[in-house]
């Protein structure tokens, strides 16, 4: 591959490494791989509402590895923990297998079965993938950090543990273990700086960790940095000329 490194999909194969970054971009797909289970007039409307609109756009920095979820959350949930006795949101039906809508209604039957179908075939090959990336970024540089890519409603969720209205324009989603201050202090002057009002872990909480990794080896750093969807959506039309100047302030970053 060149040095613009995209995994797209989750396909295990060598690749070039040229740096110790990995962007995880799990959120922006609306592709639905199998209708099997969902129920009729419920999914467009959640994927409308919770897909992370162009942040494999926003995102897309060259010369850093970028992996890129090639299916819609609402089909499978990659950032869910898998045990849903761990997952806070297993309680509304919306762990990795979401059964659920954001209002409440059935979006799914719960069929063990296919659950399992998905977690070996598209949860588990992705975890992996991330593990295997990981553990190369280390073997070469004794050091990997993962930024996890989202947005967010100016509108909370039903859902939502936190439901405050003034929201802010980026999240920073720490992690107590894997997200070091430097690098907390680093992303939140640098957009402040630009203008943006910035809060940690609010509207949400937490980043992406590789399960191998996760609570067992600080060379690991992880971020989340999540846009509201307000700085370049309009009535849910996404504005590409915003889109591009939000890229171009995070290709400067990472000069």
């Amino acid at each position: 591959m060149t040095k613009n490194n995209t995994l797209l999909g989750l396909e295990l194969f060598d690749i070039n490494i040229f740096d110790s970054y990995i962007l995880h971009i799990p959120h922006s797909s609306v592709e639905i791989p199998s209708l099997n289970n969902f129920i009729p007039g419920k999914l467009d409307n959640e994927i409308i509402k919770l897909t992370d609109w162009s942040t494999d756009i926003i995102f897309d920095i060259p010369n850093l590895t970028k992996i890129i979820t090639n299916f819609s959350r609402v089909f499978c949930d990659v950032e869910r923990f898998s045990d849903d006795n761990l997952e806070p949101m297993s309680k509304y039906g919306r762990g990795f297998y979401y059964t659920k809508t954001d209002d409440g209604d059935d979006l799914r039957y719960n069929d063990e079965i296919y659950k399992k179908h998905i977690y070996e075939n598209y949860y588990l090959p992705h975890h992996n993938l991330l593990n295997d990336l990981v553990n190369k970024k280390l073997l070469l540089f004794d050091t990997c950090t993962i930024i996890d890519c989202h947005s967010f409603s100016d509108i909370p969720f039903n859902s939502d543990t936190i439901k405050e209205l003034n929201r802010p324009d980026i999240c920073i989603g720490i992690d107590e273990y894997h997200t070091p201050n430097t690098l907390i202090q680093y992303f939140i002057n640098y957009f402040k700086e630009l203008g943006y009002t910035v809060e940690i872990n609010n509207p949400y909480y937490g980043t992406m960790v590789n399960t191998d990794s996760y609570l067992k080896d600080k060379r690991v750093k992880s971020i989340m940095i999540e846009y509201n969807r307000k700085l370049y959506m309009d009535e849910n039309i996404v504005n590409y000329d915003k889109v591009k100047k939000l890229n171009n302030e995070l290709i400067n970053l990472f000069k």
